[in-house]
């Protein structure tokens, strides 16, 4: 079987009045985070070899280019967490969106990127 390569993903999570933009780019090992008014942190940040590959080996396990266009719930959940996820590969582009509903594994790849900025004490959720 081929491994799908991923080269780029934009992830945009809004909830609580608060929202937020990553975007990492596989060829420069970028990953960039944005809040809702389009302030990029002070820094990007540079992946390490290491990180990159436990992020391209994570977008596997989370088999992101299999998520649905679409997740719902008949729920009316007020101030709750809207998502989406844009992702670039040779195979051709996908987008996934959900506004209370989520994948499988969803909470994986959301804690990874967040867990980015806290540990270098950019980011608190």
């Amino acid at each position: 079987m081929m491994k799908k390569h991923i080269n780029q993903i934009t992830y945009r999570e809004s909830g609580m009045g608060k929202g937020q933009t990553f975007t990492w780019t596989k060829a420069t090992r970028e990953l960039r985070l944005e809040d809702e008014d389009g302030k990029v942190s002070e820094d990007v940040y540079l992946l390490s070899e290491h990180q990159q590959m436990e992020l391209e080996q994570l977008l596997l396990h989370v088999d992101l280019m299999y998520w649905q266009p679409v997740y719902t719930t008949e729920w009316l959940i007020l101030d709750g967490t809207d998502w989406e996820i844009r992702w670039s590969s040779p195979d051709g582009n996908g987008t996934s969106r959900g506004s209370n509903a989520f994948p499988d594994k969803w909470e994986l790849l959301r804690d990874w990127l967040y867990g980015q900025f806290a540990e270098n004490g950019e980011e608190d959720r």
